[in-house]
This record gives structure tokens, sequence and C-alpha cells, in this order.
């Protein structure tokens, strides 16, 4: 059986059956009773990749418009450099 390290997509039933192993796993050290903490994180891993996905495409469109990587930096809370080295490889695609 092939597996994912970390597969992006789990539906609330692909969800729902790994809580139902790690509870009818022979060790009790770990059981999982609330669905609802593995559902939201998903949820907040798919708003960071939507973020992520905005983010990046924002800083492209500013550079393009003129920005300069340590203006586009600053309204991200990093440096020039930071900037620069996070994004450039999206201006040489």
């Amino acid at each position: 059986m092939k597996t994912t390290k970390h597969p992006t997509e789990l539906t609330d039933d692909e969800a729902a059956a790994i809580v139902d192993a790690f509870d009818d796993a022979p060790d009790d050290s770990y059981v999982v009773t609330q669905q609802d903490a593995l559902i939201e994180l998903r949820a907040a891993a798919a708003a960071r990749r939507d973020a992520e996905s905005r983010i990046e495409a924002a800083a492209l469109r500013a550079h393009r418009d003129g920005a300069a990587w340590g203006v586009i930096g600053t309204q991200l809370g990093m440096t020039r450099q930071g900037a620069r080295q996070r994004f450039e490889r999206l201006v040489n695609r």
C-alpha cells in the first residue's frame, strides 16, 4: 500500500476512519475521542494553503507592478532579502 507523507485533502469519512483506526488500536495510550479537532485541523491547514497561495499571487503582482522587494517584505513583516528569497522563484516562472 502506497501512502503519502502529508495528504492534502481528506474527506470527513476518511478523517473519521483515521479516528476509528486509532480508537480500535490495541495500545490504549492514544485514543482520539473528538474527531472535531481533526476536522478543524484539516480546515485550518486548507485555509493556510489558500492564504499562502494568495500571498504568493499578491507578491508576484506587486513585484510585476514595480514594488521593490523591500516594500513587499515590509508588508509581510519580513526583510527585503527574505521576500526576495521567498518569491523570486515566482518571477522566473
